[in-house]
């Protein structure tokens, strides 16, 4: 048996408001009004495969990163993170997509499953994930073994520091967020979750230079306003 190379199956596949991968949360749970799905594929999608899960609050979701997938002669073993002055890392000491293999995995909140038209979703909060995601194994979170009080988190001990920015709108923003909350009540807490943690990679050196910037959450292009360390959604 050749224990080099393995075959992988995508089982299911996240549906999630964050259509590119700029503004999409550093880490899972971090964005309120973050909803989503996955879509359990064939042959996995299965009732039986899910008996006990209701049991659960939270799941983890392995899968990959498929955005950030490169040949292997263009493997870099540092990577750097996107915390402020953060310097490169090993890659092993980071959570960066861009891997050996390109294997990630999130703790999502577990919110029931249901079936629709013969097909079983997954329905789920918290996401860290690009729509259209595969996923690779579903498992249940575990708080006895998951939860280790006594870690100790390395550079990242603790969440990032630093005061969250003002979010306002436009009045042109104004009207078509309300508009747009008949379909996704959730949009306006979501974008404004997703915008105060400030989305930009603090090492990009030219972007301090730049004030407008856009984000595409679910079919919207939302175009932003910094100045003044404030926030203004301009248009949706």
């Amino acid at each position: 048996m050749n224990t080099s190379q393995f075959a992988i199956h995508t089982i299911g596949v996240i549906h999630s408001p964050f259509k590119e991968k700029f503004g999409v949360p550093r880490q899972p749970g971090l964005v309120e009004g973050n909803i989503g799905q996955i879509e359990l594929l064939p042959p996995w999608n299965r009732e039986e495969a899910l008996q006990g899960l209701d049991g659960f609050s939270h799941i983890w979701a392995v899968f990959i990163f498929h955005q950030a997938i490169k040949p292997i002669e263009e493997w870099r073993p540092t990577v750097r993170p996107p915390r402020k002055g953060a310097k490169r890392q090993g890659v092993f000491a980071t959570r960066s997509p861009y891997r050996p293999n390109p294997v990630g995995m999130s703790v999502l909140a577990y919110h029931g499953w249901e079936k629709k038209k013969g097909k079983i979703f997954i329905n789920v909060s918290g996401l860290d994930l690009i729509d259209q995601t595969p996923v690779i194994d579903i498992k249940p979170y575990l708080p006895y073994a998951d939860s280790l009080l006594d870690a100790v988190g390395g550079f990242a001990h603790e969440a990032p520091q630093g005061e969250k920015l003002e979010v306002t709108y436009s009045v042109l923003a104004s009207g078509q967020i309300k508009m747009a909350e008949s379909k996704y009540p959730e949009l306006r807490k979501l974008i404004e979750s997703t915008l105060t943690h400030n989305p930009r990679p603090a090492y990009f050196g030219n972007i301090e230079k730049r004030t407008e910037f856009g984000i595409k959450i679910y079919e919207f292009d939302i175009k932003w306003l910094l100045k003044d360390n404030k926030i203004t959604v301009l248009s949706l």
